[in-house]
C-alpha cells in the first residue's frame, strides 16, 4: 500500500471590498440617459457571447463590464490601461458603485491598501475570486459553489484570520463523519486556490494554508472493469436497445402509411447516441466529458485518430488516440454529410450533453449490471490494454495521465509481467 507524497495545500496549483461606513458627498447631476442605461445593464439578465462594458460620464471612469457568462462587475479607471474592481452588480447597488468610484478617484493607492483590508472569505469570493474563476477555470461555477458549501464556517470570518489550525479541524470532521481522504484533499484544494488568488493580488499577506499538509490516500481503490461475460451482456443489453427502437419505429411508420401520414425517419443502425458512445468509451478510454465535447473537426477517420483537445481535457493536455477498427467503423456510420460541430448533440437541446443518467440506468439495469459506473468504461480500456501486455507508459499516454502515479494502479493486473520480471533473478 503506497500514501500520497505530502505536499502543502498553499502549493497546491489553483482583490476584497468594504461598504463604505461614512457618509459620502452627492456625486452632482448624471446623465439620466447613461445612468438608465447602466442600471438596466445591471439588472439584466443576458449572457452576451463577447464581453462588452457600459460607461458613465460622471463620475468620469465608472463603466459596469458584462462578461459571458452573466457576470456583472463595476470598475473604475484611474489611469491608462489602469482599473480598480468596485464589486458586482447585485452585491452592490449602482448607486454604492458611484459613491465608490469617486472615492478611489480622490486616492486610488488608499483604497487598494483598505479593500483587501478586514475583508471576509464570502465578500472576496463574490468581489473578487469569482470572476477569476468563471474566466480561468474550466469548472469556475462549480469550484466556487463547492468552497461556499464546504466551507460556510469560514465564510464570514476576515482573510486574515484564517488559520491552518482552523482548517485541519473542519477537514478531521469530514473524516469523521465518513467522508474519503482524497474527496477532503480535493475540497481544501479548493479552498486553496481562493486563498492563493488573494495572496498574489495582495501585498503583505501569506498563504494561511501554508504547510498544511494534504491527507495521506492510501491507493488501495478497487479498478472496476468488465469480465467477458459482463462485456458480452453489456453489448447485447445495447444491441437489443437499438433493435426495439427501429422495430418500434417500423410499427409507427406502419400506423401512419394506414393513415396516410407523413413517415419517419427509419433505424437502420443506432436508434441514438447511447450505442456509439458506449463503444467509443470502451476503444478509446475518453471521459465521459470529453465524448459530451468532441467535435468532428477533432476526429479524423483517415489518420484514424481522435485529437482530445486541452480545452476538453481534466489534465489540461492535448492528447491523440488512435482508432481501432471498431471504433473507426461506427464513427463512419454516424458521421453526417455536413461533419462540423458537436459529434454527439442532445435531442434536447442540440448542444452539448450534460448527462446521459436516465439511458444509462436503463441500459445497466437491461445488461444487470446495476454497479456499473460510466467512468468504469475507461477503466476498462486500460484494464484491457494492461491485461493484454501493453506497457504502462502507452497506457498512460492514451489515458492522458500527467504523471505514471495515477497509471500505476493497473500495474497490479499484470502480474505476469511482474512473476516474468523476478524470475530473471534466476537466470543462468
Amino acid at each position: 500500500m503506497q500514501a500520497a507524497a505530502h505536499s502543502t495545500f498553499s502549493e497546491l496549483p489553483q482583490q476584497g471590498l468594504e461598504n463604505p461606513d461614512e457618509a459620502t458627498p452627492s456625486l452632482g447631476p448624471i446623465d439620466k440617459v447613461i445612468r438608465s442605461s447602466i442600471a438596466k445593464t445591471a439588472a439584466a439578465k443576458d449572457k452576451p457571447a463577447k464581453p462588452y462594458e457600459v460607461r458613465a460620464d460622471k463620475p468620469m471612469g465608472l463603466l459596469l463590464r458584462v462578461q459571458p457568462s452573466g457576470v456583472r462587475t463595476y470598475y473604475v479607471q484611474i489611469g491608462r490601461g489602469q482599473r480598480l474592481r468596485i464589486g458586482q452588480a447585485g452585491t452592490i447597488t449602482l448607486k454604492q458603485a458611484e459613491e465608490r468610484a469617486k472615492k478611489i478617484i480622490l486616492d486610488p493607492s488608499a483604497f487598494e491598501k483598505k479593500s483587501t483590508t478586514g475583508v471576509t472569505l464570502g465578500e472576496y469570493i463574490d468581489d473578487h475570486y469569482s470572476d477569476h474563476a468563471m474566466a480561468r477555470l474550466k469548472n469556475g461555477a462549480k469550484s466556487v459553489a463547492r468552497v461556499k458549501a464546504l466551507w460556510k464556517p469560514l465564510l464570514k470570518k476576515r482573510l486574515t484570520d484564517i488559520t491552518a489550525v482552523e482548517v485541519d479541524r473542519l477537514r478531521n470532521k469530514r473524516i469523521i463523519s465518513g467522508v474519503a481522504p482524497a474527496t477532503v484533499n480535493r475540497d481544501v484544494s479548493a479552498l486553496s486556490g481562493v486563498l492563493r488568488h488573494w495572496v498574489t493580488n495582495t501585498k503583505g499577506n501569506t498563504h494561511p494554508l501554508a504547510g498544511l499538509e494534504a491527507l495521506d490516500v492510501a491507493d488501495d481503490e478497487t479498478i472496476r472493469y468488465l469480465s467477458p461475460e459482463e462485456a458480452k451482456g453489456l453489448r447485447q443489453a445495447l444491441a437489443e436497445r437499438d433493435t426495439e427502437a427501429a422495430q418500434a419505429r417500423d410499427r409507427a411508420n406502419q400506423h401512419r402509411t394506414e393513415r396516410g401520414y407523413e413517415l419517419l425517419p427509419k433505424i437502420t443502425d443506432y436508434c441514438d447516441h447511447i450505442t456509439p458512445m458506449v463503444l467509443l468509451s470502451l476503444n478509446t478510454g475518453m471521459r465521459q466529458g470529453e465524448l459530451f465535447s468532441l467535435a468532428w473537426e477533432s476526429v479524423d477517420l483517415r489518420l484514424k485518430t481522435i485529437t482530445v483537445l486541452a480545452s476538453h481535457s481534466k489534465g489540461n493536455t492535448t492528447r491523440m488516440i488512435p482508432l481501432n477498427a471498431e471504433a473507426l467503423a461506427l464513427l463512419t456510420c454516424i458521421k453526417p454529410a455536413q461533419a462540423t460541430g458537436l459529434v454527439f448533440k442532445s435531442p434536447i437541446s442540440g448542444g452539448k450533453f450534460d448527462n446521459v443518467k436516465k439511458a444509462w440506468a436503463e441500459v445497466t439495469k437491461a445488461a444487470e449490471l446495476p454497479d456499473l459506473r460510466w467512468h468504469d468504461l475507461r477503466h476498462d480500456f486500460a484494464s484491457q490494454l494492461v491485461m493484454k501486455g501493453a506497457p504502462l507508459f502507452t497506457v498512460q499516454k492514451l489515458l492522458g495521465h500527467a504523471n505514471s502515479r495515477m497509471t500505476q494502479r493497473y500495474a497490479k493486473l499484470a502480474p505476469g509481467a511482474l512473476a516474468d520480471a523476478v524470475e530473471l533473478l534466476g537466470a543462468a
